[in-house]
């Protein structure tokens, strides 16, 4: 056992400094708790936005301790290549926004696990001023509504009433997902995670519903997290 213990090796490189470390990886901390609530405020994402936002902190935190741990060592960054080579995500990334906000919460990680601290402040700060920005010239003002459906089908085809509801609403909305269908005997219970520009599109949405069954049973609910 001492044996394995004296081959363990728990000293510092002389480059390495304890101080500086802590440091840094408080401040990555403190930039992706700012990314994530910017994230979650600004963001146009139909999906959970706070889970992912908190992804966002794990994932920036994970790439400072890699750099940190690789940059200077040539065996351990090709170590990371092969092993990353053999990663594979098995949920795709949705929407384009949320590759974004990831490459974001990645590059905070790698500016500061590289000891790069004013480049990767003055980035940081650029990047959340244009998604400001975009957000007040009204290029991401958008709203999230969970749309529920509940129809009762007796005497009536079901495929049919499905395909008209989802074509009223993909007309008036900017996204549509349908996130879960029940099917009983005599009714049909849809659920739809939408995205809108107004709240007149809320209103066509409903027009357009109950033009198909004035019977139709329709709720909507604020998605906004």
């Amino acid at each position: 056992m001492n044996e394995l213990i004296d081959q363990l090796d728990f000293s510092f490189p002389e480059e390495f400094s304890v101080l500086n470390y802590v440091i840094n990886i408080l401040i990555t901390t403190i930039l992706l708790y700012i990314l994530a609530f910017v994230y979650e405020k600004q963001g146009n994402s139909i999906s959970n936005r706070r889970q992912l936002s908190r992804v966002l902190i794990l994932v920036g935190v994970t790439t400072f301790i890699i750099i940190s741990i690789v940059k200077s060592s040539l065996a351990l960054s090709l170590g990371l290549v092969g092993a990353l080579s053999i990663v594979r995500f098995r949920t795709a990334i949705k929407e384009p926004e949320e590759l974004g906000f990831f490459f974001i919460s990645i590059s905070i990680g790698l500016g500061l696990g590289a000891n790069q601290l004013a480049p990767t402040l003055i980035g940081f700060l650029v990047v959340i001023l244009i998604v400001i920005f975009l957000n007040k010239r009204g290029l991401s003002s958008t709203f999230s509504q969970n749309v529920l459906i509940s129809l009762n089908l007796k005497d009536k085809d079901r495929e049919i009433l499905t395909k008209k509801i989802s074509k009223v609403i993909e007309e008036n909305a900017l996204q549509l997902e349908l996130k879960r269908m029940s099917v009983a005997k005599d009714a049909v219970n849809l659920n739809f995670f939408v995205s809108l520009s107004s709240f007149k599109d809320l209103e066509k949405i409903t027009s357009g519903l109950t033009k198909i069954d004035e019977d139709i049973d329709l709720s909507f609910i604020d998605n906004q997290v």
